[in-house]
């Protein structure tokens, strides 16, 4: 039994941060990892780093084939996929390189690899393929093992070759036909990716409309957009079955009491993740799960076990890289500096990363509905945005919930170029308390898309 101040179980975008302080600060701290190549979590390997990586590069293409709308014609658009998965994977590789270096040159700090579970309430057994077990055991345990990409049950599926959203970034080819099952975040911006590249891309969805926990217009916008560059989208769908012959794919769904087929080349699966937290065996530690096997924490990120803690993914809620990372500002403030920092009031923004972006941030309209609270919606169209119409970048949405007791924001879409980057202005003026009156005259630099935020706060009576 090897004794340690900290275990770390994972090395995201919690896990990584958090070893570096604990040992910085002087604690002997352990990070384990189940293999090399995920070194840094998924964001670095599998998820943000390469998906964005290939976007940028679909929008180059998109933005030469459309140059025709600034005066300029490129004949005979092509693309060398080799290339363009070639500059992914070295950036990729260049990200893993200096996590890696930092953690590996970090004083206090044992960097392992191999599959950690728990042997007892405080004790972590690590098993890796070449050696016998080694167990650890420290005050502070902390669970940054995030979640995996869900299979779903489809008749057929086990006989057919499909892809995750891990899968399909490595494809040396471009599908001709790809079938995208999940209108998800991710769905979407892959799907749009791949038609960028040249696929033709049809997007099957049980819900009623594409990424279902925004309100209906800004998913109603952004689906035309997509629809305009030739996506083509199946809503209300149930999923029958799905069979292989050769390499003709054929999905059978029901749409409007109706059953439809639809062929393709590929199939990309993104109906949701689950937790990876079943191989811990948290059990024998007597660590609490919900229904859907994430772990059960309080506003500090607290399990039921008293010096276990769960961050990022694991512990269920908003599942991105920035929530990962906050979660490990909460855990080091609190523990090496007696704060008592949590989760309560935290503002949460999330970008989709579809071109043009959907950025969000605070309350949608149905959710503030949902509360019962006394607001007011404001709407501008993407075509009275100045900078964009200079651009040639009119399409989207801009909208704001505000409260009409208060004049607070509380909360924002943002269907527009750089989108992301605006809803982080709007959560910066949540944060400050700056109201929504003041953003009618807030000075912001001209010409840019964050001006309009006068216009579209302008709109308030």
């Amino acid at each position: 039994m090897i004794k340690k101040d900290a275990i770390i179980i994972g090395s995201g975008q919690a896990g990584n941060p958090l070893a570096l302080k604990l040992s910085a600060a002087g604690l002997k701290t352990v990070l384990i990892e189940k293999s090399e190549e995920m070194l840094g979590g998924v964001c670095v390997n599998v998820g943000c780093t390469p998906s964005k990586t290939l976007i940028a590069s679909a929008k180059a293409m998109h933005k030469i084939k459309t140059a025709h709308k600034h005066g300029i014609s490129v004949p005979d658009v092509s693309i060398d996929f080799e290339i363009t998965q070639k500059r992914k994977n070295d950036i990729v590789a260049k990200s893993k390189k200096g996590v890696k270096k930092n953690l590996e040159e970090a004083e206090n700090l044992d960097l392992i690899y191999g599959t950690a579970s728990f042997s007892g309430e405080k004790t972590i057994s690590v098993q890796n393929e070449s050696e016998e077990a080694i167990e650890f055991t420290a005050p502070y345990i902390f669970i940054n093992v995030g979640c995996r990409p869900a299979t779903p049950e489809i008749d057929g599926l086990k006989d057919v070759k499909w892809y995750d959203s891990t899968g399909i970034l490595e494809l040396q080819e471009i599908p001709k036909k790809l079938i995208v099952i999940g209108s998800g975040y991710i769905g979407l911006e892959l799907g749009q990716m791949y038609s960028r590249f040249g696929s033709e891309v049809i997007i099957v969805e049980k819900a009623g409309q594409i990424i279902s926990n925004e309100d209906a217009d800004i998913a109603e916008n952004l689906q035309e957009i997509l629809e305009e560059e030739g996506l083509t989208f199946h809503l209300n769908s149930e999923i029958k079955n799905v069979k292989q012959d050769d390499n003709k794919i054929t999905l059978t769904f029901t749409k409007n009491n109706k059953q439809e087929q639809i062929e393709g080349t590929h199939l990309l699966i993104v109906t949701g993740r689950k937790s990876n937290a079943d191989s811990l065996h948290l059990e024998k530690a007597g660590i609490k799960q919900d229904d859907k096997g994430y772990i059960k924490v309080n506003q500090k990120l607290e399990t039921n076990v008293d010096g276990v803690y769960a961050l990022g993914d694991i512990k269920g809620g908003p599942q991105f890289t920035h929530i990962s990372y906050n979660d490990y500002v909460i855990v080091s403030d609190n523990i090496l500096e007696q704060k008592n920092t949590s989760t309560e009031g935290r503002i949460i923004p999330y970008t989709v990363f579809t071109d043009p972006q959907v950025g969000r941030v605070g309350l949608s309209e149905k959710e503030a509905t949902e509360k019962n609270l006394n607001f007011t919606v404001i709407k501008i169209p993407g075509k009275r945005i100045t900078r964009g119409l200079e651009s040639a970048e009119t399409q989207g949405l801009w909208k704001a919930v505000v409260d009409n007791d208060s004049d607070k924001i509380l909360g924002a879409a943002i269907i527009g170029s750089e989108g992301g980057e605006m809803t982080s202005i709007i959560q910066m003026a949540m944060k400050g308390n700056i109201s929504a009156k003041d953003l009618q005259t807030f000075i912001f630099s001209h010409p840019t898309y964050s001006e309009s935020l006068n216009t579209l706060f302008d709109e308030l009576e």
